[in-house]
Formats: structure tokens, C-alpha cells, sequence
């Protein structure tokens, strides 16, 4: 639960929480904002790298990378870097990417089967979020970081969007990313 008043956040987690779901509390909203649209894109990306039967080891890669991407982008928003590496970041991410009920993940999977964004939205009657969240990523990226090749800091960000664009299909875009200049890990 995040919210600016902690004392708010306390008394809603004491309501919400059982034997069964238990919660925690942050004044960090950014951070729990940024993690909550994120990781959406993210299982875009982990469902492509199951739809085009790339493995576990490649997916894990992927989901990792991109918790990367979203503390660099949470940082730069303001967010604290335990928010994004807690439940409501990185835990939040791992059930959106591995979880078989995740919508998003599902359209990254018929993506990388070879399906058209446009097929896969006119056969659902539910929403996959991360479909729009991904260019709005891009937009608040490229409005808010200065930096030169902004393709380079955010691969998996940008990368996932080209796709939904039609701009590359999930095997080139994916490609793209296991060719990128090597670097060390950050």
C-alpha cells in the first residue's frame, strides 16, 4: 500500500491483510506506481520469449534486465531503489511475468507465436495493460531522460513497443537485444 500519510497506510493494511495475504506499507507512491505499469511491459517481453520457445534461462535474463530497466527508470523519477527491489516492484513483476493467468504475458506469448497485436486484441474481451503502458513508458522516458541513446538504457522498454508498433517482430527484437554492445552489469 502506498501512500503519503503512513498512518492511513497502516490502518488499510491491517484491514486487507489475513493468514493468506499479508501487507506492507510505503510513502514511496512513485515507486509502487512505476513497478504496478512496468512490469505489465515486462510480461509483454517474458511471454515473447516463451511464444518464439526460448527457454527459462532466456526468459529469467529477460524478467531480470528488466527490473534493471524499471529501478533506472523509478530512480529518475524519484522512487526509492527498496520500493522497486521489494514485493511491489521486483515480487509484483515476477507474478506478472511467470504467472500462466497474466494477460500481458498471454499477448507476449501469441506474439511470439506469430500473431498479429491486432488479432490478439479483436479475440480478447479483457484488457492487457501493459499494451498501452508501453508507449506511454517511452513517451515519459524520452521526456524526462536526457541522456544519448536512450534505446541503449532501456532495450527491453523501448524494444517491446517497437514491437507493438509493428516496427519488428519479436525475433528481430529480440535478437536486438542479444547483440547489443557487451558492458558491465548494472
Amino acid at each position: 500500500i502506498a501512500s503519503h500519510t503512513p498512518g492511513l497506510a497502516a490502518e488499510f493494511g491491517e484491514i486487507l491483510s489475513s493468514e493468506s495475504f499479508r501487507c506492507y506499507y510505503t510513502q514511496d507512491v512513485i515507486g509502487v506506481e512505476v513497478g504496478g505499469a512496468v512490469k505489465n511491459v515486462i510480461a509483454i517481453a517474458a511471454g515473447m520469449c516463451e511464444g518464439l520457445g526460448l527457454g527459462t534461462n532466456a526468459m529469467a535474463a529477460l524478467v531480470t534486465r528488466g527490473c534493471s530497466e524499471t529501478r533506472r527508470l523509478a530512480l529518475a523519477l524519484g522512487a526509492s531503489a527498496v520500493t522497486v527491489g521489494g514485493l511491489s516492484g521486483v515480487g509484483d513483476t515476477f507474478g506478472t511475468c511467470f504467472g500462466p493467468l497474466s494477460r500481458n504475458r498471454q499477448v507476449g506469448v501469441r506474439l511470439g507465436k506469430g500473431e498479429t497485436l491486432r488479432e490478439i486484441l479483436a479475440s480478447s474481451n479483457e484488457v492487457a495493460e501493459g499494451v498501452a503502458t508501453s508507449l506511454s513508458v517511452v513517451e515519459l522516458i524520452k521526456r524526462n531522460d536526457r541522456s544519448y541513446r536512450l534505446d541503449l538504457k532501456f532495450p527491453i522498454l523501448f524494444g517491446v513497443a517497437e514491437i507493438l508498433q509493428g516496427t519488428r517482430t519479436p525475433r528481430e527484437g529480440l535478437l536486438a537485444l542479444m547483440t547489443m554492445p557487451l558492458r558491465i552489469e548494472d
